[in-house]
């Protein structure tokens, strides 16, 4: 009887050992794939990904709640809006223009619907228009993004 349970036990040590070797196999090939195609193992896409030339500084993030333009019924966007910009005296002018820049995006964000939004570029076409109106504003420079730091519709 001992030796059933001996040749049992060795059994189970050797599928553990064939799975943990196919398992490490797995991971290098896993490892040599990413590293092959210039990526690194295991990332995530990083929210920054759009930033091309130099470091950018931050303004916000600012949160927003407004009405949607639904008709057929009342829907909700909550979102946090973050300003991307290089020139650095371009923090004065936004910090000064605070309330003029609320009052901006929460007019732009009113005109969007959540079928708009649900689109494939719908968050884009938003990200473009609030850019370009915030740029309308400014007059000491130039804001190069818009981030969301959160984006829900209801």
């Amino acid at each position: 009887m001992a030796k059933n349970e001996d040749n049992q036990a060795n059994i189970g040590v050797k599928i553990v050992a064939i799975l943990a070797g196919l398992m490490v196999l797995f991971m290098l090939m896993l490892g040599m794939y990413n590293l092959g195609g210039g990526k690194p193992f295991f990332s995530l896409p990083s929210a920054s990904a759009k930033v091309q030339e130099g470091y950018y500084e931050l303004f916000g993030p600012e949160g927003f709640t407004v009405n949607l333009n639904d008709r057929s019924q009342r829907r909700y966007l909550k979102t946090g809006v973050v300003i991307a910009y290089q020139e650095k005296n371009l923090l004065k002018e936004l910090e000064s223009r605070q309330s003029q820049l609320r009052d901006l995006t929460i007019t732009v964000l009113r005109r969007w619907s959540a079928t708009d939004l649900a689109e494939e570029e719908g968050i884009e076409k938003l990200r473009t228009e609030l850019l370009s109106e915030t740029n309308a504003v400014l007059t000491s420079g130039e804001a190069k993004d818009i981030y969301f730091t959160e984006f829900i519709v209801q």
